[in-house]
């Protein structure tokens, strides 16, 4: 089916086939029918061995005797609750649950992120604020708590994440990867990135952004972020500001520069809340200068851009709330968009951030820097928003010449890479370890239909009907989708003593 350019607004797409329907074709998990806590046991028991990061793959590395306090709230799942308790029990930890009232669970509209990260960046300072209070009372030795944001990494007083809100989100090969492989991933993913001079990030929903690497942003050697930055926006965290996130690899440092340089537009249809009708910003010298539609959410975005404009904050080169300073990269290839519930309370697209070759855009202050909490701290409004890319296509020009491909059309090139490979085949099929488990079906993109009036006008309408489907009608979703079955029957989706709810061999169209 042609496509029909609506409206002429410069960079909007526009598309005679589908560009990626030979590609990247659309792919979601069987859903896993968990009956009891028990059935979950298995999922944490292999994020009870991992080894701490600071980033945002669940690793507890529970030792016995240690004094643990798991936080969570009435969003939570209570079997998931349950199964975390066993966990800590089995390891032979001295445990504490803190339960959080949250209020009723919200129904989420994507265009709530403007309001949500007002106030998240405020909630954030509170924790971290608790944290330092928690570690002068030595009353514990690790926190499970939260699953987004920056963490006291220098902390006597561990903080790892509780990612874990229902049994769908537990129940997944995303936790039961081999800490290697995610680690080996990570890595390579680093080593790109602070080795390239100059980036490029370009996708088909009409992102198309470069931007300069700059020698100031590293010490010396490349290997960390300039101790002086560091100082600056990371003061009193700089083990955590100094490097990249595991699970997150900062494609752009969470910094500024008087020179920075980032030029070109940013687009999409989705944030960390949930799908927006699409989005187009133009960015100049890293400042977002221009917003164009995105609904409700553009004109959110815009209300409070003209707000903000006038004021200096802190860190920042120039005036305005506006920056544009994130484009971390997933490297997950098991995480997958919530079907059960999705929009409501944590099960939104913040989760599906973590996916191996997903780009969010980042833009406002720096979340939880010291720069940000300084900002808060005189008044000035606080907060970030995104913009989520899922076939993104990143390219680098890499210090001492040459050009390098990290991302191509949303599939993160370590995935292929030989050493990774070879490293996943001690583990089982790497086929099977290193294959996205979600791929997201955008008509008029990887699939038939009008990317305008199927998808782009009104994405969460489409987003709720995919996933309804693929939740409750699995083997028709694949078929009508033209997924290779081996995805459906993946045995990394299946547990011993958990039900296995869907067979799709049979179904294959």
């Amino acid at each position: 089916m042609d496509q029909k350019l609506k409206g002429t607004l410069p960079g909007k797409p526009n598309f005679t086939t589908p560009p990626l329907i030979n590609k990247q074709k659309p792919r979601c998990p069987p859903m896993i029918d968990i009956k009891s806590a028990d059935e979950l046991v298995p999922y944490l028991d292999a994020v009870a061995k991992r080894p701490y990061n600071h980033g945002l793959h669940a690793g507890w590395d529970l030792k016995p005797g240690e004094r643990v306090l798991l936080r969570v709230d009435n969003w939570h799942d209570p079997m998931v609750i349950e199964a975390c308790k066993r966990i800590l029990e089995k390891y032979g930890t001295k445990y504490e649950v803190k339960h959080v009232d949250k209020g009723p669970i919200v129904k989420w509209k994507g265009h709530n992120e403007v309001e949500y990260y007002l106030a998240r960046t405020k909630e954030l300072a509170e924790w971290m604020d608790e944290w330092e209070e928690i570690e002068k009372e030595n009353k514990y030795d690790k926190l499970l708590w939260g699953y987004g944001g920056p963490v006291l990494r220098a902390n006597r007083v561990k903080i790892q994440r509780m990612p874990f809100i229902t049994p769908e989100l537990t129940a997944s090969p995303a936790h039961t990867i081999p800490y290697e492989i995610i680690e080996a991933i990570d890595q390579w993913t680093w080593d790109k990135i602070r080795k390239a001079k100059r980036i490029r990030i370009t996708d088909p929903e009409g992102t198309d952004i470069s931007y300069t690497n700059h020698d100031e942003y590293y010490d010396e050697n490349r290997e960390f972020f300039h101790p002086d930055l560091v100082s600056k926006f990371w003061g009193g965290n700089e083990e955590f500001g100094k490097t990249y996130l595991p699970g997150h690899v900062l494609g752009r440092p969470w910094m500024y520069l008087p020179k920075e340089d980032a030029t070109g537009v940013i687009a999409g249809t989705s944030n960390h809340i949930g799908p927006v009708p699409w989005i187009q910003m133009k960015v100049d010298g890293g400042i977002i200068t221009e917003i164009n539609e995105g609904g409700e959410y553009g004109d959110k975005l815009r209300k409070l851009k003209a707000e903000t404009d006038h004021l200096q904050y802190p860190g920042s080169p120039n005036k305005g709330l506006f920056r544009w300073w994130e484009a971390s990269i997933g490297t997950n290839p098991h995480i997958h968009r919530p079907r059960r519930g999705f929009l409501q309370g944590w099960l939104n697209c913040l989760y599906e951030r973590m996916r191996s070759g997903v780009i969010h855009l980042g833009f406002g202050t720096i979340i939880s820097s010291a720069v940000e909490r300084e900002a808060a701290k005189m008044g000035l409004p606080v907060g970030h928003w995104h913009v989520h890319l899922y076939f993104p296509t990143m390219t680098c020009e890499m210090v001492g010449g040459g050009t390098e491909t990290v991302i191509q059309d949303g599939h993160l090139l370590a995935l292929d890479d030989p050493e990774i490979r070879k490293l996943a085949s001690k583990f089982g099929d790497p086929d099977l370890l290193l294959s996205e488990s979600w791929i997201p079906a955008v008509p008029g993109l990887n699939m038939g239909g009008d990317y305008w009036e199927h998808y782009a006008k009104d994405p969460e309408d489409w987003v709720l009907t995919e996933l309804n489907i693929c939740e409750n009608y699995h083997p028709l979703f694949m078929s009508m989708v033209g997924a290779d079955p081996k995805y459906c029957n993946n045995p990394l989706w299946k547990k011993t003593n958990v039900h296995d709810a869907c067979s799709c061999g049979g179904h294959h169209g």
